[in-house]
């Protein structure tokens, strides 16, 4: 490692493993999505204690900001016909043209390119595919990696085909196809923005009773959109971190969430709780875009949109450019209103190891996550290398359910504020 990588954390992958049964990995969802358990755990007094889901509200200290990812799955599995009339499955990950961003293709008509997955080893460049009238060229491929043009000749949105002829992506490890359960419970309660191709799990479990109970305590909602791709369940493959390559994901928020996130930095008893990874790791990019901002680090003062690589957080920390929040807070939201944006759009690649800095989150909801992944490593970095393993022990030992449809924890950096 050079003199110019010095700040990127020496973490050795073999560290964050551990006994995941299949049987614990929950296959479907619960009937009820707020009766799943609920694990409260504190990285400051060690102290664990089990809980149901609708127990929340009495959980969380009034005036506390609930900060929620919107963001909704797309029916982005398709199973095509070879010219030759087999069926070979397609995956949209991400969208390229008309546009990088998600509600504008989905919105396209006629014609959309998209980055896609294709199964099978021999489907080659220039192969024809279609369904209903769509049809699908593949136009470059890199292993399964292929760009694939898209066209119909319906008046339908690219979304609409999807919902019509397209399945929702279940993740790999549940190794089911997905049914039609699927559909509603692999969507929080409160998805609107289209664009993902995995859920926010964390959001899994809220439900409308749920949130009633939130507003009667005067926790705050709001809403952020972190468009989840198939990265988040990519396992860590590289024996060190420093070597491991981490997803980019495309972000979106409300200059109404900024002014909620700076009242609660600038409060009195300050509580910013996410509301899974994908939230925190938003979140906290916003803080590196601020610090960026204040530093008048790189290109961030010219640019119109949010762009966090791999380990701006670890570089900033480690040359001394580190301001309150409230002031990174306060820089972006200056430069927002210079540029005129009524929403921060961009992107993050940033990855949260054991040696990060949390700036902004105080409390974390999230599922139990698999082993040796960048998730494992985000909780191991919020609680602590040890408490981690106590906490995944624990889960293990009251019969948890794992994994996306699992169950859930609420995870404490700070004592709770009374």
């Amino acid at each position: 490692m050079n003199e110019h990588t010095s700040f990127v954390p020496n973490i050795a992958l073999g560290e964050f493993f551990y006994e995941l049964p299949e049987a614990r990995i929950a296959k479907f969802p619960l009937p009820e999505r707020d009766h799943s358990k609920l694990l409260v755990a504190n990285a400051l007094t060690q102290e664990i204690s089990h809980h149901h889901f609708y127990d929340l509200p009495s959980l969380l200290p009034e005036d506390a900001l609930l900060v929620r990812n919107n963001t909704k799955v797309i029916a982005a599995r398709l199973h095509l016909a070879k010219p030759t009339g087999g069926l070979v499955e397609v995956l949209c990950l991400e969208p390229i043209a008309p546009s990088p961003d998600p509600a504008l293709t989905l919105n396209a008509k006629n014609a959309c390119r998209w980055q896609c997955l294709i199964g099978g080893r021999k489907i080659a460049v220039g192969t024809v595919l279609s369904l209903h009238g769509l049809t699908a060229t593949v136009v470059d491929k890199i292993g399964a990696e292929a760009i694939v043009d898209f066209v119909w000749n319906t008046n339908q949105t690219f979304a609409d085909l999807l919902e019509a002829i397209g399945n929702i992506p279940i993740p790999p490890y549940l190794k089911r196809e997905a049914e039609d359960v699927d559909k509603s419970r692999y969507q929080t309660v409160y998805a609107v923005a289209q664009g993902s191709v995995a859920a926010p799990t964390a959001g899994l479990h809220f439900t409308e009773r749920v949130f009633e109970a939130l507003h009667q305590k005067h926790i705050h909602i709001a809403d952020l959109t972190l468009h989840v791709g198939l990265g988040t369940f990519k396992p860590v493959e590289s024996d060190s971190i420093a070597e491991h390559k981490m997803h980019t994901e495309r972000m979106a928020v409300p200059l109404t969430t900024l002014e909620r996130l700076l009242e609660q930095a600038t409060s009195a008893k300050p509580c910013i709780v996410a509301v899974g990874t994908t939230s925190m790791r938003t979140l906290e990019s916003l803080y590196w875009f601020g610090a960026k901002l204040y530093a008048n680090d790189g290109d961030a003062r010219t640019r119109n949109d949010l762009w966090i690589s791999q380990w701006d957080a670890y570089r900033l920390t480690a040359e001394q450019k580190t301001p309150p929040l409230e002031v990174a807070l306060n820089f972006l939201l200056e430069w927002a209103k210079e540029k005129g944006l009524e929403h921060l759009q961009g992107e993050t690649e940033m990855i949260i190891v054991p040696s990060y800095p949390f700036k902004v989150v105080h409390a974390l909801i999230t599922n139990f996550h698999q082993p040796r992944s960048t998730l494992i490593l985000l909780v191991a970095a919020f609680l602590g290398n040890d408490f981690w393993r106590k906490v995944y022990q624990s889960a293990l030992e009251n019969n948890y359910r794992f994994l996306s449809y699992g169950d859930s924890s609420l995870l404490w950096r700070i004592k709770p504020p009374r």
